[in-house]
């Protein structure tokens, strides 16, 4: 293990409740050593181990913990009991050993540039891709955060589940847009890409800071006809639209094969809270009586299937060969998922619905 200390801060940092970047920065900071992009890899490489280790060494430091890291270590062993229960009913043993599998894909920004001058640039940087079914979609085999095609917004690191979210509101030029928890806004850039910038997307999130990112990041990818507006999913301010994008606040569970501290915040308490917070979104979006895409970054039904039984009749049927959800709802066969250990993507569910029918008060 190169840098241990390097490595061993980050993951110090990690179990106080901070994300692996800036885990990592801090600790780079204070023990800068190596290739910075080598290192952050490592670094995750080692999160995982730890994460996976850490139950059965309990009371040990953590860099005697690493020492007994191997790549045949399994996530099971040390995730919480609450979790494993939960996910190994739902996943069986190879969804459980494949919840860290993961690939890594990136967006060509066609709002700033055309995509064959980029893939170019990338490949003569020794960065491979290998297209998906969105023309604008690639697999990469490297980071490409030190780029400049990066730092000047022509690609943007974007799970293919978060693609499939949005391709699935289907976007049309002159729509006007609603997208709940908007920020940092690569969904609300996937929106205005696919419609040339010519709908117009109402972005709401409850956090100022972040609503304040996604305005920075709107003028770096080229994104126009947006309004950014810090607001609460609860209370909508607005009253007609043609769609709904809804991004509910979850747990995030989702993510784990990119952020692997994720387990260590999660809480039980805090999936039954969500619950709640998610179907009451849902009711106050009912009230605008249109076209709605729900989505969550979570692996677990009392964030997805659980939430949408309540509004089964609304239910628009996604077409899921390979994707349905979880076959203990009522509504598995109508509902969109992606698995981390199928997909080696961030665990999605999709639900679309279309609330239009209901009658005028």
């Amino acid at each position: 293990m190169e840098c241990k200390k390097l490595i061993v801060e980050g993951i110090h940092l990690s179990l106080k409740g901070y994300s692996p970047e800036k885990s990592f920065d801090s600790a780079f900071k204070l023990y800068p050593c190596g290739n910075r992009r080598e290192q952050y890899e490592e670094f995750l490489a080692y999160l995982k181990k730890y994460i996976c280790l850490k139950g059965i060494y309990p009371g040990y430091e953590i860099s005697e913990v690493l020492e007994k890291a191997d790549d045949n270590c399994y996530l099971s062993f040390s995730l919480p009991n609450w979790i494993y229960s939960r996910l190994f009913a739902l996943l069986g043993k190879e969804g459980i050993k494949g919840l860290f599998k993961r690939k890594r894909w990136i967006r060509i920004n066609t709002l700033k540039v055309d995509i064959n001058s980029v893939k170019t640039s990338l490949l003569t940087q020794g960065i491979s891709l290998l297209p998906t079914e969105f023309s604008f979609l690639f697999e990469v085999d490297k980071r490409v955060s030190y780029t400049d095609q990066f730092k000047g917004g022509l690609v943007i690191p974007q799970d293919k589940s978060s693609v499939i979210a949005v391709s699935f509101l289907d976007p049309r030029e002159g729509e006007r847009i609603l997208e709940i928890g908007s920020a940092p806004g690569v969904k609300t850039s996937l929106i205005q890409q696919i419609t040339r910038n010519r709908s117009y997307v109402i972005a709401i999130d409850i956090s100022e800071k972040r609503i304040r990112t996604q305005k920075e990041l709107m003028i770096l990818w080229g994104v126009e006809n947006v309004d950014l507006i810090v607001a609460d999913g609860l209370h909508l301010p607005i009253r007609k639209v043609d769609k709904v994008f809804i991004d509910a606040p979850c747990s995030n569970s989702g993510t784990l094969n990119v952020d692997p501290s994720v387990l260590l915040r999660i809480e039980k308490k805090d999936i039954l809270r969500l619950f709640s917070i998610q179907k009451a979104i849902l009711r106050e979006t009912q009230r605008l009586k249109t076209k709605v895409v729900y989505t969550t970054c979570s692996l677990f039904p009392e964030e997805g299937e659980k939430v949408v039984e309540e509004f089964e009749d609304y239910l628009v049927p996604i077409k899921n060969c390979g994707h349905e959800g979880y076959r203990k709802s009522r509504v598995w066969l109508r509902v969109f998922r992606t698995y981390p250990h199928i997909d080696e993507s961030e665990g999605f569910f999709i639900a679309k619905l279309d609330f239009s029918s209901i009658p005028q008060a």
